[in-house]
């Protein structure tokens, strides 16, 4: 009975959690703007959690071999619902080139002892950031990383320092430099006039889903 209350138990959180992120983003897009124009996200929630459990299943099917195409698949769904005013997001993440990428990754990590995760971070990075897109009809805008290998060196070691050093006290510093780091690191090339904007999102007050995502740990940003 135990173990059978357990399993429930974990079925039921995996059940809520398409529910959370779903909740988590509309309120959280809803509550961030940008000189007034507010951003919003208009995913179709019974659609989400439909895509959702179908990657899942393939996840499992596969034994976690799908996990790449999994995690691009999720962050190309939120992303491309993202609106900021008349702006619209897009993702065209590939998972194969994902899966490739972290292949490479983990193998020249175990051969350098480690030295090459930080590239690792990079490629990541890179990957994420260089396929989100922004359009207004006919005009375009694409995300460009800028980051590199020593860069997520210096970010990480002086973090672990002063994490370190500070007993915990520092970690706000530490997170404050790492969010820094991702802002400085990102460049924007197209030309979309940011300048005429129309707002045209809701605002959107159900912190629910928010507070069940911060309560599962759950944290999909862009």
């Amino acid at each position: 009975m135990p173990i059978l209350g357990l399993i429930l138990f974990y079925l039921g959180i995996f059940a809520i959690m398409p529910l959370a992120i779903h909740g988590s983003y509309r309120y959280r897009m809803s509550r961030t703007s940008w000189r007034g124009i507010r951003f919003g996200y208009r995913g179709d929630r019974n659609d989400f959690v439909k895509s959702f459990f179908t990657w899942f299943l393939f996840l499992i099917i596969t034994i976690g071999i799908y996990g790449a195409w999994f995690t691009v698949n999720l962050r190309n769904y939120l992303i491309s619902n993202i609106r900021f005013g008349d702006i619209e997001f897009e993702s065209d993440a590939d998972g194969t080139d994902f899966f490739i990428m972290n292949l490479k990754g983990y193998f020249l990590t175990i051969i350098t002892l480690g030295i090459y995760s930080f590239w690792w971070q990079r490629d990541m990075f890179e990957f994420y950031v260089n396929n989100i897109k922004l359009k207004k009809g006919d005009q375009r805008i694409r995300l460009i990383s800028t980051a590199t290998g020593g860069g997520f060196f210096k970010l990480m070691f002086v973090n672990v320092l002063i994490v370190i050093f500070t007993l915990g006290i520092g970690y706000a510093w530490a997170a404050t430099r790492t969010m820094n780091f991702v802002a400085n690191n990102i460049k924007l090339s197209g030309n979309i006039d940011l300048n005429a904007i129309s707002q045209t999102e809701e605002s959107y007050t159900n912190a629910t889903g928010d507070d069940i995502s911060d309560f599962l740990d759950l944290d999909f940003i862009m």
